[in-house]
């Protein structure tokens, strides 16, 4: 009878310590699982904010060469290729802008990204020097409260 429960104890205490086991090791992989995701969305995350920066940059430098360019001579070849040219650059900001929208989900930071675009589109049309470069301060003031916003993520 005693070797009977002493088998049982050991059986038991065999289960026991395999179930605790894959208890500890299933929740050691999700945390794992977690910190991995969480570092690949926090690399996404800076990858996309720094190329939606890096292509408002672009198209902020863009607009204001079509702008001199516009008031020299609207028809020259370099005027029409500078306005070719900022069009680009305006679909490299729309679609740095997209990927923003997909990896963010903060609508206010998404707010200021669009408000940092909003703002680079209209150096264009401005009527005199002091107007542009004041819309193109403002477009650069409109950028930098978009990082500022995004820098809590990326850290």
């Amino acid at each position: 009878m005693n070797a009977v429960l002493t088998s049982l104890v050991a059986v038991f205490a065999t289960l026991a310590g395999s179930s605790l086991t894959f208890v500890f090791q299933r929740h050691t992989a999700r945390q794992a699982e977690r910190f991995a995701r969480d570092q690949r969305l926090w690399h996404e995350r800076i990858g996309a904010y720094s190329a939606f920066a890096a292509a408002l940059t672009d198209f902020r430098r863009s607009q204001n060469d079509r702008w001199h360019l516009e008031q020299d001579d609207p028809d020259s070849p370099r005027s029409i290729s500078a306005r070719e040219a900022s069009y680009q650059r305006r679909a490299d900001s729309t679609a740095a802008l997209c990927r923003v929208h997909l990896i963010c989900g903060d609508s206010a930071l998404i707010q200021l990204a669009q408000e940092a675009l909003d703002a680079t589109a209209g150096i264009h049309v401005a009527q005199d020097e002091e107007d542009r470069a004041g819309r193109g301060e403002t477009a650069r003031l409109a950028l930098e409260r978009f990082l500022a916003g995004a820098s809590p993520q990326a850290r």
